[in-house]
């Protein structure tokens, strides 16, 4: 498996494993992605921004996911808890498997590449969840991340971090 950078030429299979990440959500009734976004402007924004990272294996996209080193503004307005960490951090967002892919574990293995990546230039990653993805939160808390409080991103979410 490779983690990069993901590719205007990306960009097609990256929408389809969003929208069917969409169909996921919205099918087990979580209202999580349901208005249109993510979409084709937020991945070539993701591109563009150089935050948008896939995992590979050979030409068949995994994962994908941002990871963000320039901070998430909703994360300013923390409550119900408080961050384990202050300054600098990085964050996932928009983290979806490929359908075919579901449920074997690649987006742990994303996560721990983002990680990987992260310690390099700061101490701690965030990434945050609605409420109703039990998956997601499942995830989280396998791979060590704290909850630490809510935040509003179209609506509320859970708010998780982890040192690095």
């Amino acid at each position: 498996m490779i983690f990069r950078k993901a590719t205007e030429q990306d960009i097609t299979a990256i929408e389809q494993i969003i929208r069917a990440a969409s169909a996921r959500l919205g099918a087990a009734g979580i209202d999580q992605w349901q208005r249109g976004y993510p979409n084709r402007s937020s991945i070539e924004k993701d591109i563009t921004e150089g935050v948008g990272m896939v995992l590979c294996e050979g030409d068949t996209i995994l994962v994908y996911g941002a990871v963000i080193f320039s901070g998430e503004p909703a994360y300013n307005d923390l409550t119900g808890g408080e961050w384990l960490t202050e300054g600098e951090y990085a964050c996932v967002h928009r983290l979806c498997a490929n359908e075919i892919f579901v449920g074997m574990g690649f987006s742990k293995h994303f996560m721990l590449a983002a990680e990987a990546m992260a310690s390099e230039r700061v101490k701690s990653i965030r990434i945050d969840t609605h409420p109703d993805n039990k998956i997601m939160q499942g995830l989280i808390s396998r791979l060590g991340y704290s909850y630490c409080g809510d935040v509003v991103i179209e609506s509320r979410r859970l708010a998780y971090e982890k040192l690095l």
